[in-house]
């Protein structure tokens, strides 16, 4: 029980990061389109000036590589470190990065009005 609840709580968390992400970069794009249609002397205004930096038309991939748990690893799999447990971690990010690179996808520069483009391997990489 406490094993899926970590697997949820999680998932939901690495989901939420990337909701406001999208969202932060939805408002800095959205105040770059805003400043190039302001007038000349609304853009070199003190508040235009502390915002410019701010807005952007900067693209973004995001990749999901979320570790799933053997059916072997109980509630500990957070918190441990061993040498062979960290090593079958790290053999699973590699083998779920190579699964992720077979999708050209992942590596074509978004097109969407947030600039952001989120691949997720256990929902878009099944294979």
């Amino acid at each position: 029980m406490s094993t899926r609840q970590k697997e949820i709580q999680y998932s939901s968390r690495t989901r939420a990061g990337t909701t406001s992400f999208e969202y932060v970069q939805r408002l800095r794009r959205a105040m770059a389109d805003l400043f190039e249609k302001l007038p000349e002397d609304l853009r070199n205004g003190p508040e235009a000036q502390l915002l410019r930096p701010v807005g952007d038309h900067k693209v973004y991939n995001i990749v999901h590589l979320i570790y799933r748990a053997r059916n072997y690893e109980g509630h500990s799999k957070d918190y441990d470190f061993s040498r062979a447990s960290m090593r079958e971690h790290w053999r699973a990010g590699y083998h779920d990065a190579i699964r992720t690179l077979r999708h050209p996808e992942v590596l074509e520069r978004p097109t969407n009005h947030e600039g952001v483009f989120t691949f997720d391997l256990c929902n878009d990489g099944r294979e």
